[in-house]
């Protein structure tokens, strides 16, 4: 089977949880001997944008391909703009996001026309018009992999045309992938699809992606010698995640434990208000705003963590938490995420309830036991995820709309 796949990012060059669960699939694909051509649009400066890169412990089963694109996930309009404008659009890029939307659309049409393969996978809105396009030239089937809606980004003022661009996709796929029943549900009740049409496959974890050695100092440590408890927040610092809810609750926090440490790992378009907030509610001294952390330095950040909080508002997944737990990290989830369907042994509340947040915060770092009796149990279920698993079920569906 051979499937070309339209993404967003790649890691190491990834901004979030969009591009790890990308890399996941693709390589749980490849292990099963499945052929992944994988298009991303990425901004290249010369006059051959096309290369490829290919996984030797893979067998070449993953083949990238880059159109030459501004486009990235978690982008907005004004983003866009603001990076076309600082870069000049030299007569290559359109002059606003959905323009380019379209463009993209256009070229991955003459890889589709270009390239032999049996099955269309379409990552999330960005990509939705190149599967389409892929789909009409090609007359092969596909499927849309839906990581998260406009609701999830927007609340319940979603972007017109992003919506257009989600439901259209989706009528016109012959399977939608959702990454959680919560999804699965938003969709069905945002986007009027019809249920069956919607298969739930969960995000995985690599097993064997964080070991727990460390190179150099890892200066949160120091904290937890001298005596600090930390509480770790990592995601992008938007209304979406909750931010301004880990907020609150730290402040309940630490009217009964000063000695707390909460540390925010992200950036994003509410990153200055979190900081003037904490500042105004006189807790700013106990926040480490660490910016955007990767590879190592998030490694870091977990394993001293005692306690890691996913506040979100609207979380369709949330491999944070996972990763955390890979770090034998204790996790606090919001119940609006669909990681909470999957780790049983988590405390978990509504992003909404603060005191709960708190209470359930303060309990975890007071009684010991009851972090170890955590990360233990849910470690154990950990070992049921694998991407292996997650691509095992694409490759069903797959054969179940090849069948038809």
């Amino acid at each position: 089977m051979k499937v070309l796949m339209f993404g967003w990012e790649f890691p190491p060059f990834n901004s979030g949880g969009l591009g790890v669960a990308c890399e996941g699939l693709a390589k749980g694909l490849a292990l099963l001997r499945v052929k992944v051509i994988f298009v991303l649009p990425k901004k290249l400066n010369c006059h051959h944008p096309n290369f490829k890169i290919i996984f030797a412990d893979e067998e070449n089963n993953i083949e990238i391909k880059a159109i030459n694109s501004l486009l990235k996930p978690y982008i907005t309009s004004q983003s866009y703009k603001q990076t076309a404008q600082k870069i000049g659009l030299k007569n290559i890029y359109e002059a606003d996001l959905f323009k380019e939307v379209l463009r993209y659309g256009k070229l991955a049409e003459k890889i589709a026309k270009t390239e032999t393969f049996d099955i269309i996978h379409a990552h999330d809105w960005l990509s939705f018009p190149a599967g389409i396009m892929a789909k009409n030239v090609s007359g092969r089937p596909l499927v849309v992999h839906v990581h998260a809606t406009e609701f999830d980004r927007a609340g319940d003022n979603p972007n017109p045309f992003v919506y257009a661009v989600e439901k259209i996709g989706m009528e016109k796929a012959d399977a939608v992938i959702a990454i959680s029943n919560f999804t699965k549900n938003k969709i069905i009740e945002n986007y009027n699809i019809e249920p069956s049409k919607i298969k739930v496959v969960y995000n995985a974890i690599n097993q064997n992606y964080f070991d727990q050695t460390l190179s150099g100092p890892n200066q949160l440590f120091d904290l937890k010698k001298a005596g600090k408890k930390i509480v770790l927040f990592v995601g992008r610092i938007t209304l979406q995640k909750g931010p301004d809810y880990f907020l609150q609750a730290a402040q309940k926090v630490l009217a009964f434990n000063k000695n707390v440490v909460f540390v925010v790992a992200g950036s994003g378009d509410m990153e200055r208000q979190i900081i003037e907030t904490a500042a105004n509610m006189g807790i700013a001294d106990k926040f480490l705003f660490a910016g955007f952390l990767k590879g190592e330095d998030l490694k870091k950040a977990y394993m001293a963590a005692d306690l890691f909080v996913l506040p979100s508002v609207s979380e369709p997944f949330g491999l944070v938490a996972l990763e955390s737990l890979m770090l034998k990290t204790p996790i606090l989830v919001s119940k609006q995420s669909g990681v909470s369907e999957v780790i049983q042994n988590a405390l978990k509340t509504d992003f909404w309830d603060t005191d709960e947040m708190a209470n359930k915060i303060l309990a975890c770092l007071t009684y010991q036991g009851l972090g170890t009796t955590l990360q233990e149990e849910s470690f154990k279920e950990m070992e049921k995820l694998s991407w292996e698993k997650s691509a095992q079920k694409c490759i069903d569906i797959y054969s179940e709309v090849l069948s038809k």
